[in-house]
């Protein structure tokens, strides 16, 4: 099943998440029922089995973003573009969206814009020749505000792994106002920033 086919339907997506983990389960009990010391065949199973459940990641991530971005933009068709597309060319980005709080009192050093917001225009401002790409693009509404905003940096300390001045930033940022950032690095990896927690995610196409 494809996100369009769920998209705004929470009772759906449910329904076919449920049925993905049911058929999920039979397929595993069904495996272990068969499973000796010698049945490599079963490595198999346990592979298609990882294939479902980032399939119901992927399905799952893109609804839940979609819901968030369309709380306080009517342009969440043209932000996921804009993420797959810079994600697919290598391109880092860090998009900030207003929600409730104001943004502006924790940035500084934006280039205004002004223009309403297009994937194509958020492709151009993240290439890495625009003189735009570094610092954050903000987002109020349906519009782009300003691009090369400097977020302040958060000041905790992760144990796990090397954080780099975006995800830095936009943690900072997430830890002052409710506003909600995309990450995008140049592996094509994307991340969701909100109330100073960073989290991966893996959206549809």
């Amino acid at each position: 099943m494809e996100f369009s086919d769920v998209s705004g339907n929470l009772p759906l997506l449910r329904k076919e998440l449920a049925k993905k983990l049911a058929g999920i389960s039979e397929t595993l009990e069904l495996e272990l029922t068969q499973f000796e010391q010698n049945n490599i065949r079963f490595l198999n199973a346990i592979e298609d089995i990882s294939r479902k459940f980032a399939a119901m990641e992927t399905l799952t991530s893109t609804y839940l973003l979609d819901g968030l971005l369309s709380e306080h933009t009517g342009k969440s068709k043209e932000i996921s573009r804009a993420i797959h597309r810079l994600g697919s060319k290598g391109y880092s980005a860090l998009i900030a969206i207003e929600r409730n709080d104001s943004v502006l009192p924790h940035i500084s050093g934006g280039t205004p814009i002004h223009a309403r917001i297009s994937s194509q225009l958020l492709e151009t401002l993240f290439h890495p020749a625009s003189g735009l790409q570094e610092g954050a693009v903000l987002i109020q509404g349906d519009t782009i505000v300003s691009a090369a905003n400097i977020l302040p940096l958060t000041k905790a300390i992760f144990w796990d792994r090397m954080y780099d001045v975006r995800e830095l930033s936009a943690v900072g940022l997430s830890e002052r106002c409710d506003a909600l950032l995309l990450l995008i690095s140049n592996s094509g990896a994307t991340s969701v920033v909100l109330d100073g927690k960073l989290i991966s995610v893996s959206l549809s196409s």
